[in-house]
């Protein structure tokens, strides 16, 4: 292409088959560049792919986590339920057992008198 150029400089004006070869080379640099964009795109497509792919396994990891966290929260809760259940039992045996041990008191009181 630069020795078109000269020719036409010296020349003063380009000849016929200067311009066609002119041409013929800037089509054949603008495929070429055609070509390398063809494969950025391609590249890029399999790169969107590869993208959107590890996106919806994340979404998928992400909703397991909450599903499991959901759980995890319930099951919370009945041991929550379940321990006041105790407490409540545990409570109720102690005054029971206070009830108890005051009835033999008073009774060991009045074997005594």
């Amino acid at each position: 292409m630069v020795k078109i150029q000269n020719r036409t400089i010296e020349a003063g004006a380009p000849n016929p088959t200067d311009q066609v070869l002119m041409s013929r080379h800037m089509l054949e640099a603008s495929l070429m560049g055609d070509q390398g964009a063809g494969e950025e795109i391609a590249s890029l497509k399999t790169k969107i792919k590869n993208l959107e792919s590890e996106c919806e396994a994340r979404v998928r990891e992400a909703k397991a986590a909450e599903t499991e966290a959901e759980a995890l929260r319930k099951q919370s809760e009945g041991f929550l339920l379940e321990y006041d259940r105790l407490l409540e039992d545990n409570q109720n045996l102690r005054n029971q057992l206070e009830s108890i041990d005051q009835t033999l008191t008073e009774s060991d009181g009045m074997k005594n008198m």
